[in-house]
């Protein structure tokens, strides 16, 4: 797995010139720069994005047709959260990674962490005409500073 900032990026770069070849799409510059700087933040909202892509001048209908490219090449995992806290949330996908995401229903919070007893146990299931390779659990709550009780 790749470590280093370049070797990442020349990793999901790979993955998207792929996607497009095998799919006969068009290679944009745009892409390429919403892709980079997706690298650099590995998880992010919309508003983030668009931040981080604001030197450039892209619109935002070319960012969100890149996401949903990106999306279908398995290249980004929009978070599923459904309580409308915070603006959706999307992160890169790691092949090899199996991660259990910490949602807090209050704030928003994510917080991505390994289960070595969810990995056994999931690793160990029989699936009929199917081979798992990695798995996301989203596990809803409230954050360490959310469950504080209040004070009046």
């Amino acid at each position: 797995m790749p470590h280093k900032k370049e070797d990442i990026l020349k990793k999901y770069i790979a993955l998207l010139n792929a996607y497009i070849e095998n799919n006969h799409l068009r290679h944009t510059p745009e892409r390429v720069i919403i892709l980079t700087e997706i690298c650099n933040l590995r998880r992010f909202t919309m508003a983030e994005l668009q931040v981080a892509i604001s030197p450039h001048t892209i619109s935002r209908a070319t960012v969100y047709n890149t996401l949903t490219l990106l999306e279908k090449a398995n290249i980004i995992l929009r978070l599923e959260k459904d309580f409308g806290i915070r603006s959706q949330q999307y992160e890169l996908v790691s092949s090899k990674e199996s991660y259990v995401h910490i949602i807090c229903q209050k704030c928003g919070r994510v917080k991505k962490v390994s289960d070595a007893t969810i990995s056994r146990m999931l690793a160990d299931k029989r699936w009929s005409n199917f081979v798992p390779q990695t798995f996301s659990l989203y596990i809803y709550g409230k954050c360490k500073v959310c469950k504080k009780p209040t004070k009046h």
